[in-house]
C-alpha cells in the first residue's frame, strides 16, 4: 500500500498540487460520527501525504502542529480555542492568482464554496432530504443549504457507502463519471488492547448489550425501550447500556414509566457520552451492540463493534446490510418482535462464543482503514488531475462549470 501512496505523492508533487484539508468539523468537544470519520482521515493525510497537505478554514489556514494535537486527544476542544485565539492559525489561504494548483477537500459540508479551482467534497448521509421528519429545522437547513451547491462545485465528490452514493445520483442527480464510494474506516489505538485487561470489567462481569449512539429520532432508540417494555425478561439475564450523548426531540428517544424500576435498578443504564477508550471498553465486553436506526449512510458503531469482536443486531436497513453483512443479525427497523427474536437468539447461541464469528468480522473489518478510504478519495483525484491539460491553470469554480 505505501507503493501506491509514493505513486499518488509523486503525481502531485509533479504537478505543483497542494491539497487543503478543511477542519471544520474537528472543532467539537466530543467526536462522534463525523469528526470520527474526519479525524480518521486527516491522521491517514498526515501520515501518507503530509508533504502534500495543508490544513484550513473558511479563507484561513490551520496550523498542522495543532491539528496534529487534537488528533492525540481525540477531541477539539483546543483547537477551537486556539484557532479562534489566533494561535493556531497560520495565515490566510494563498492569494487566488496563486492558488491555481490547489485542491480543497471538505471531509462533510463545504462553509465557503469556490475558494479552491478543484474541490471535492465527502457525503455521509442524505437523511435531511430523505428523512427530515427525524430532524429538527435547524438540522434540516444546515444541510440542505450545501446539499445541491456543494455537489454543483465540486470536481469530484465522494460517498461512505454505496447506498449513499445511490442516493446522491437518485435524489441530486449527482453525474455517474464524478461520483464515487470512499468508505469510512475503523481503527483503535494499539494500546487499547494492551491495556484492556488491566481495566476493571464492565457492570462486574454481568452480560449486558450495548446501544451506542446519540440519541436523536432516526436511531430509533425508542425501538429498544418497547422492547423492554413488552419482554421484562430480557432484564432479568442481560442489563441495557445505552451510551452517546443526548441529541434532539429528546422526549420521542425517552425511556417510558414503566421501566422506571429497572433503571433505578441499574438494569438499564445511560452512562452518556464516554471516551474513545471507555467506548473500546463497552463494545469489547458487550454480549451485542444493537444498532436499531431507522437510516444511516454509513454505520461506524456496526463497524467499531465488529472490529472489537463484538456482533452487532442491526436494522435492516439503507446502508446497514452493505457495512455489515452477514456478520450482522438484521431485523425490521419497525418491528419489536423481530428485534426480540434476534436478541433471544443472541441470548441462547452468543455469536461471541463462536469462532466462526470473530473470523468473519476480522475479515468484513480488514476492509475497513483510513488509509482504504484515502485511497479511495485520492486515485479517482489523481485520475481526474490527469485529465486537464498540461497547459491549463484552473481558476477557483473552473472545475465545477466543466463537470455541468
Amino acid at each position: 500500500m505505501s507503493e501506491r501512496f509514493t505513486d499518488i505523492e509523486a503525481a502531485l508533487a509533479a504537478g505543483g498540487w497542494q491539497l487543503y484539508y478543511d477542519i471544520s468539523p474537528l472543532f467539537e468537544e466530543h467526536w462522534t460520527g463525523i469528526p470520527v470519520a474526519a479525524a480518521g482521515l486527516a491522521r491517514a493525510l498526515l501520515q501518507r501525504l503530509p508533504r502534500q497537505v495543508r490544513f484550513f478554514y473558511e479563507h484561513h489556514r490551520v496550523a498542522t502542529a495543532a491539528v496534529a494535537d487534537a488528533l492525540a486527544r481525540s477531541s477539539g476542544v483546543f483547537l477551537l480555542r486556539d484557532f479562534f485565539r489566533g494561535t493556531a492559525q497560520d495565515g490566510r489561504l494563498p492569494p487566488l492568482d496563486t492558488r491555481r494548483h490547489t485542491i480543497g477537500l471538505y471531509p462533510s459540508v463545504k462553509r465557503v464554496t469556490q475558494i479552491f479551482p478543484i474541490e471535492c467534497s465527502l457525503y455521509h448521509d442524505l437523511s435531511t432530504l430523505i428523512t427530515p421528519h427525524f430532524h429538527v429545522i435547524e438540522n434540516i437547513r444546515h444541510h440542505q443549504k450545501g446539499l445541491v451547491d456543494d455537489l454543483r462545485t465540486n470536481a469530484l465528490t465522494f460517498g461512505v457507502s454505496q447506498a449513499t452514493v445511490d442516493d446522491l445520483k437518485a435524489y441530486l442527480g449527482a453525474p455517474e463519471d464524478r461520483v464515487f464510494v470512499a468508505y469510512n474506516g475503523v481503527s483503535w489505538p494499539d494500546w487499547y488492547e494492551v491495556q484492556a485487561p488491566n481495566m476493571p470489567v464492565p457492570f462486574g462481569g454481568d452480560p449486558y448489550f450495548l446501544v451506542l449512539s446519540t440519541r436523536e429520532p432516526r436511531k430509533n432508540i425508542g425501538c429498544v425501550f418497547e422492547l423492554l417494555a413488552l419482554f421484562p425478561e430480557i432484564l432479568e439475564t442481560t442489563r441495557v447500556v445505552i451510551a452517546g450523548r443526548a441529541g434532539w426531540l429528546l422526549e420521542t428517544q425517552s425511556p417510558p414509566a414503566v421501566l422506571e424500576k429497572a433503571l433505578a435498578d441499574g438494569r438499564i443504564v445511560f452512562p452518556g457520552f464516554v471516551s474513545d477508550f471507555d467506548k473500546f471498553l463497552l463494545l469489547r465486553g458487550a454480549e451485542a451492540t444493537i444498532y436499531p436506526s431507522f437510516f444511516e449512510g454509513f454505520g461506524l458503531p456496526v463497524l467499531e463493534s465488529l472490529s472489537a469482536g463484538t456482533p452487532v443486531i442491526a436494522s435492516f436497513s439503507s446502508s446497514l446490510p452493505e457495512i455489515g453483512r452477514e456478520a450482522c443479525l438484521y431485523f425490521d427497523p419497525f418491528s419489536t418482535e423481530s428485534l426480540y427474536r434476534v436478541v433471544r437468539e443472541v441470548q441462547e447461541n452468543p455469536p461471541k462464543r463462536r469462532p466462526e464469528f470473530i473470523a468473519r468480522a476480522r475479515e468484513i473489518t480488514a476492509r475497513f482503514s483510513w488509509d482504504n478510504m484515502l485511497l479511495q478519495i485520492m486515485a479517482p483525484l489523481v485520475a481526474y488531475l490527469g485529465t486537464l491539460p498540461a497547459h491549463e491553470t484552473p481558476r477557483a469554480g473552473d472545475a465545477a462549470r466543466r463537470t455541468g
